[in-house]
């Protein structure tokens, strides 16, 4: 036995340290490149092998391991909880900014929704080579919240080195009928055909209490917040609301939202969301499991306090 583990300590040896391929190692040895792969695997698995990763932020791999494993995502990435909490929204954004430069390549296609975490990600983005287009899933915010949705959108396609679709038009109009006429345009049409085309969308996640930008836009009001609340709602997706299952929660204001439908946004491949905070764990839950989203971006507490609350409500 001493004396296969340190045949099999060579080979690892070999490999790890001194960065030799395992067809390399099959020719120093005289065997083939299937035994080498065999002999890697059985270093590990007798404990001759430790593959250690290090570095700021590797002791929350495995949490986002659970956050796929129990939502079905594509992935998540968790970030450090800042102190104080004004810093947590900056801290997403610039997590997010991360992302998007690994996974947007020439030509994708980015459907965008608005918020106040979202606006921070044009602040952090780097420069990149090779146009993206990006395109506004919802129509803009006609008053203030300390960002304008229009000029994000403009600044992540200059970053980007790209061009941008606005989508002229509120995200709430004043009656259906209103509505109807805005749909009608042929340009406001043309641009939310493409919005629903994206490779990939950005989004978060609202809130139903008095911070929700619905309520702090006054869209909705106190009242409206409170019977939302008591017909199980939990949180919002491009104005859209739903319950801590996913499952849509009717507004008095779906049939004057300009945008795409929550099964629209659910039918494009990659969603990231972008969101944290305690007051977000049930709305990034119920977004979670309606599968608006499948892409997580949040803090450590966020994302432990949304397992804990999947685990305690089913």
């Amino acid at each position: 036995m001493a004396s296969d583990d340190y045949f099999l300590a060579r080979v690892a040896w070999f490999y790890y340290i001194e960065g030799l391929t395992q067809k390399e190692i099959a020719k120093r040895f005289g065997i083939s490149r299937i035994k080498v792969v065999r002999l890697l695997k059985e270093a590990r698995a007798r404990g001759l092998v430790e593959i250690r990763i290090t570095g700021l932020r590797a002791s929350y791999l495995p949490l986002e391991r659970s956050l796929r494993q129990e939502f079905g995502i594509l992935d998540a990435l968790v970030v450090d909880t800042p102190t104080p909490p004004e810093k947590l929204r900056p801290a997403l954004g610039q997590a997010a900014a991360f992302y998007l430069n690994y996974v947007l390549q020439p030509g994708t296609m980015v459907g965008l929704g608005m918020g106040r975490t979202l606006a921070e990600i044009p602040k952090h983005i780097k420069p990149m080579s090779g146009a993206c287009h990006f395109i506004e899933m919802v129509g803009g915010l006609g008053r203030g919240l300390g960002f304008d949705s229009y000029k994000v959108s403009s600044l992540l396609a200059d970053h980007c080195g790209g061009e941008v679709e606005h989508l002229y038009a509120p995200i709430i109009v004043e009656t259906p009928a209103a509505r109807e006429v805005i749909l009608g345009d042929p340009q406001i049409r043309s641009v939310l055909k493409r919005a629903a085309a994206s490779d990939l969308a950005l989004v978060s996640v609202g809130t139903v209490d008095l911070d929700s930008f619905l309520f702090q836009a006054g869209y909705v009001d106190e009242s409206g917040i409170q019977a939302l609340a008591e017909k199980g709602a939990v949180g919002d997706v491009l104005g859209h609301f739903f319950d801590i299952q996913g499952r849509p929660v009717p507004c008095p204001i779906d049939d004057r939202i300009i945008g795409l439908s929550l099964s629209e946004l659910s039918r494009i491949p990659m969603v990231i969301c972008v969101a944290g905070g305690a007051s977000k764990v049930r709305s990034i839950l119920g977004a979670l499991r309606g599968r608006y989203v499948n892409v997580l971006i949040t803090d450590v507490e966020t994302a432990r306090a949304i397992l804990g609350q999947a685990d305690a409500v089913s």
